[in-house]
């Protein structure tokens, strides 16, 4: 999500409240994640794949995918081709932050780890799944909430460490159509709310959180909290994500698989999901 209003916004509260960074607090809870993280990563062996499936989390990267209004929509250019010239190259021109992609906390946060240098530890995690889907058919705006998390809890035990924690709202559904967006009126689709992200990142330990709409804020959101609790404690965003209801009953470990660009705020990214049959 990019664009002239977001800007504005980042700049009124850079003014209010100072440049944001990455707090002492935050930075030393990364790298009590790093070590746990390394210890809960998953031994796979030939022995376990019958037993589980790879889900692709990922849209494909087509140049009519939507944008965050006023980001440049992508673009793309055939070079060369296998009849004319033997083989096959294109050209492309896109935005960081255009399809399946990811944001890091430099994204927003001035000192914050971008792409080259952010810890691969931090890529993969156990996925929790906030199924909203049945409130987002009434309520375009509807978020994620403590009590989401929560009554998640109630039914499968603490979130773990480590996890990716992803809304799953069925949004997915309406690309293609303006409903995607929004309306007339503005942006409207749903989001993560900033006390339910600020809960994540003060009560859980976790990698990341995700959503299969424009942005983890929801789309009327004029101050961006969400992205400023997430990117600002060290962790990772990641925005249209696909086919989250096919893990929704599974355990599952996310694999996040981005280049490493340089001086990124992130990227387009091909997300995986190594799921329990």
């Amino acid at each position: 999500m990019c664009n002239a209003h977001v800007a504005q916004t980042v700049r009124e509260r850079i003014n209010n409240e100072g440049l944001p960074s990455v707090s002492r607090r935050s930075f030393l809870k990364m790298g009590s994640i790093l070590t746990a993280g390394a210890a809960l990563a998953p031994q796979v062996t030939r022995a376990d794949m019958p037993e589980r499936s790879l889900v692709d989390l990922t849209h494909a990267f087509t140049t009519d995918f939507p944008v965050f209004p006023g980001g440049p929509q992508a673009e793309r250019e055939t070079l060369v081709t296998v009849e004319e010239n033997g083989y096959y190259i294109q050209r492309r021109n896109f935005a960081e932050h255009t399809g399946t992609h990811m944001d890091f906390p430099g994204h927003f946060i001035a000192d914050g780890l971008r792409t080259d240098t952010y810890p691969v530890e931090m890529l993969m995690g156990p996925a929790v799944v906030i199924d909203i889907s049945a409130r987002a058919e009434d309520d375009a705006d509807t978020m994620v909430t403590v009590d989401d998390l929560k009554s998640w809890e109630m039914e499968n035990g603490e979130i773990p460490e480590g996890a990716f924690v992803m809304m799953y709202s069925g949004w997915e559904h309406l690309i293609g159509t303006q409903a995607f967006l929004g309306d007339d009126s503005g942006l409207h689709f749903p989001g993560f709310s900033g006390e339910a992200s600020q809960w994540l990142v003060e009560e859980r330990s976790i990698h990341g959180i995700g959503v299969d709409t424009l942005s983890i804020d929801h789309g009327p959101s004029a101050t961006f909290d969400t992205h400023f609790i997430i990117l600002g404690a060290g962790l990772l965003g990641i925005e249209n994500v696909a086919n989250l209801s096919a893990i929704m009953d599974s355990q599952a470990t996310i694999i996040c698989g981005i280049p490493r660009y340089e001086e990124g705020s992130g990227g387009p990214a091909r997300i995986l999901a190594l799921a329990g049959m």
